[in-house]
Parts: structure tokens; sequence; C-alpha cells
């Protein structure tokens, strides 16, 4: 399994609940020249994630898009399960991939449904085999109806 794939399978399976826990306990976070900061949550996103990520990339991904589904997922109580992964490299840059994940989501005995959400990851040339930038580019709506909760 390659390493978006393994990626994938952090973000899309259940929500984590330790980074729920780490995000939502007040007693984790602080205030240090004005800023907030919760050194276990990024202790724990290191330990969990820090393999994957260049040392630069791994906390600006979780303040941009890193908790995105798994925090909409936990706050309307969906639990998400990683369905499926295709990943291809580009033909014009051998440091950039296409994803598409097929996630299964489902709300307490619901039906389970599905979702496909793709992005683009760029390895780093500079510490192989990590990942310097991952976004997620289209979800056709799979972010709003997670958060709408419905």
């Amino acid at each position: 399994m390659g390493i978006v794939e393994k990626v994938l399978k952090l973000q899309f399976n259940r929500p984590d609940q330790k980074i729920i826990d780490l995000l939502q306990n007040p007693d984790y976070t602080k205030v240090v020249d004005g800023k907030e900061v919760n050194d276990e949550l990024d202790q724990y996103i290191t330990e969990v994630y820090g393999d994957y990520f260049t040392k630069d990339y791994l906390v600006p991904f979780f303040q941009t898009s890193g908790l995105v589904y798994p925090v909409a997922a936990e706050l309307s109580g969906y639990e998400l399960n990683l369905k499926d992964t295709v990943v291809k490299q580009s033909e014009k840059a051998s440091n950039r991939y296409t994803f598409t994940a097929t996630v299964g989501y489902i709300q307490d005995g619901e039906k389970e449904k599905t979702a496909d959400v793709s992005g683009v990851v760029l390895f780093s040339t500079n510490e192989k085999g990590k990942i310097g930038k991952f976004e997620y580019v289209e979800d056709n709506g799979f972010y709003k109806e997670l958060s709408s909760g419905e």
C-alpha cells in the first residue's frame, strides 16, 4: 500500500477518537503569544502522520484540510469507511499524484452511502517519500452533507 493510500485510510476510517478528544478538550489547548497551541495534538499527529509528511507541511496540512472530514463526521455522528482508492502518477511531473477515494459513510442504523473525494498530492523533492502538499480538490458535496448531519 502506498503512502497516499495510507494517509487516506487514516483520514477516512472512523473519526480518530483521540484526535477528536485532543481537539475538543480545552485542557489541551493553551494560548501562547496570542495563538492557540495544542502540544498534545501536535505530538499525536506527528506520531500518526509524521512518517508520511515533510516536517514543514505536517502542521499546515492539519491547520487547513487534515481535520475537515474527520471533524465534520464526528460532529454529525457519521462513521467513515474508506472503500477504495485510485492513485495516479502525473505524466508531466513524477512527484505529482492525483487520487480519488471512495468513502462509505453511515449514521446510526441508516443505510450506508458512498462519496468520491478527489485531490492532488505532491511529494517533496528534498525529503524522499514524504508528502509536501496534500489537498482535496473535489468531494461532490460530501463535506456539505457530512456537515448538515442529515
